[in-house]
């Protein structure tokens, strides 16, 4: 059995779980840039690379990889809680609230360095850019798996589409 067989038999026996006990599931493997090289995706429909490696309905494991320069939309992830381990680069985990109008505002940056977990907790909305000169890349976990994700446009971009 390799380790992402492993890794769904374990979250197969799960029904729901904190970020926190996520984490604890992610640190019982190896995760290195050798053994997610295979998975790394280059970016195509999306500014960044995204290899689901396993997804049910109880959970979804997702490999990332933002370019030098780069960065997520802002998003949420539904109703799933997510952990995520910092893999290989740096990242600034940038957090949102939406103001009266549904425009998300930043409130907070959050720099995460290689070999660092980070979390997503439930109605968290986000975005994850890549400050420094390499590639980042990071795995995920999410339970359950995120359904209904959305992503948001801040104010001054859609003034850009009306003006």
């Amino acid at each position: 059995m390799n380790w992402i067989q492993r890794m769904e038999k374990e979250l197969s026996g799960l029904t729901q779980a904190s970020p926190k006990e996520l984490r604890v599931l992610l640190q019982g493997f190896e995760l290195s840039p050798e053994t997610l090289a295979p998975y790394i995706a280059e970016p195509h429909a999306l500014p960044y690379g995204r290899t689901s490696l396993i997804r049910t309905e109880q959970a979804e494991a997702v490999v990332i990889h933002l370019p030098a320069g780069k960065e997520t939309f802002i998003h949420d992830h539904g109703d799933a809680v997510g952990c995520m381990f910092l893999v290989e680069g740096t990242l600034t985990n940038r957090m949102f609230r939406l103001d009266l109008y549904g425009y998300p505002h930043l409130t907070g940056e959050v720099p995460v360095g290689e070999c660092s977990y980070f979390y997503a907790p439930k109605n968290q909305i986000h975005q994850l850019a890549n400050p420094g000169m390499a590639r980042a890349v990071s795995f995920h976990i999410y339970m359950p798996a995120p359904a209904q994700a959305r992503t948001y446009l801040p104010y001054e971009e859609v003034l850009d589409y009306v003006i």
